[in-house]
């Protein structure tokens, strides 16, 4: 049976670093605060303040899909990194 990681590898970290990094970048643009994007997001303010920082927070799906609802963006958008 796989045992469960209590923390993440430096490489999730950076992943997730840069979903972070894509989220505050539309929330800024369609001129939101965190607390609209949460709000819009159906997640709480300290979701987003997590996801936007440099702390090692996981995401689910269902998170990063709602996310990128409320930002009336795609999902992929969220995830693409160039």
């Amino acid at each position: 049976m796989p045992i469960a990681r209590k923390t993440y590898s430096d490489e999730e970290k950076e992943f997730v670093r840069n979903i972070g990094f894509k989220i505050q970048f539309f929330r800024k643009k369609a001129g939101y605060s965190q607390y609209q994007l949460a709000e819009k997001a159906e997640l709480s303010e300290t979701t987003i303040g997590h996801l936007e920082s440099q702390a090692d927070y996981g995401l689910s799906v269902v998170a990063l899909f709602r996310i990128a609802k409320a930002l009336q963006v795609g999902p992929d958008q969220l995830l693409k990194f160039e």
